[in-house]
């Protein structure tokens, strides 16, 4: 669970054919981020993300720290021309045990994933599903972003595979401003990016600059903001 699929639940709460995918993956570089995660103006949390090579793919880590509601901690293996591989998480939220163990091989996910449901109630949800050329598991879409050539005006598809859900959405990203904006990183000239196709639709705002780092993640009708500290 990322920003995104952290967002899904607070607001609810295969290797890709070139043609299809607008993620450029030759574009993407280890990079470390950092966040300090907002609500009402005031930090309550943080989230760093890793994206690092491993053999001719990457490793991306993240951890997340929402104290008491949640901490988790998430590795996604994306292999060679970005393929999806594997989702492990470890965590929880109030207290209750949250894990998925997802695997991704010859266009299917499988695997299991545990979270509680809207009455508190740990619940194993069994993963299995087709999965689309040039899908990206949801807790890996954001810090894949930089693999975007971002322009104004642009607007791109992508299909999503949400492991903790067993679902696929077309997500829509597209750049509807350009904004000067001041985060605890300093100030930067960003895309302002409409997202939309998730239950829960967000905006992000996106580095002008290379490489196209996200500098901002704020839910519809959610209290949270995610800013780049660094």
């Amino acid at each position: 669970m990322t920003r995104t699929s952290l967002i899904l639940a607070l607001a609810l709460m295969a290797s890709p054919a070139a043609a299809q995918s607008p993620i450029d993956f030759s574009r993407l570089r280890p990079a470390k981020d950092s966040f300090v995660i907002m609500a009402q103006g005031k930090p309550v949390g943080y989230e760093t993300i890793t994206l690092d090579k491993a053999g001719d793919g990457f490793l991306v880590t993240d951890v997340t720290n929402l104290q008491p509601r949640m901490q988790q901690r998430t590795e996604v293996a994306v292999g060679a021309g970005g393929t999806m591989t594997s989702v492990k998480q470890r965590g929880s939220v109030m207290g209750n045990e949250m894990k998925i163990d997802v695997a991704y091989a010859d266009g299917r996910a499988t695997g299991s994933a545990v979270a509680p449901d809207r009455d508190g109630v740990v619940q194993t949800k069994a993963i299995s599903s087709d999965v689309p050329a040039g899908a990206v598991d949801d807790n890996v879409l954001l810090p894949l972003l930089p693999g975007i050539a971002w322009r104004p005006a642009l607007a791109v598809t992508v299909p999503v595979f949400a492991s903790g859900q067993n679902t696929v959405h077309q997500v829509t990203l597209e750049v509807i401003a350009t904004e000067r904006i001041v985060v605890p990183a300093g100030t930067y000239d960003a895309y302002k990016v409409l997202v939309t196709g998730l239950p829960a639709p967000m905006t992000l705002w996106i580095n002008t600059g290379l490489p196209h780092r996200v500098l901002k993640a704020a839910p519809d009708g959610a209290p949270l903001e995610f800013v780049a500290a660094r």
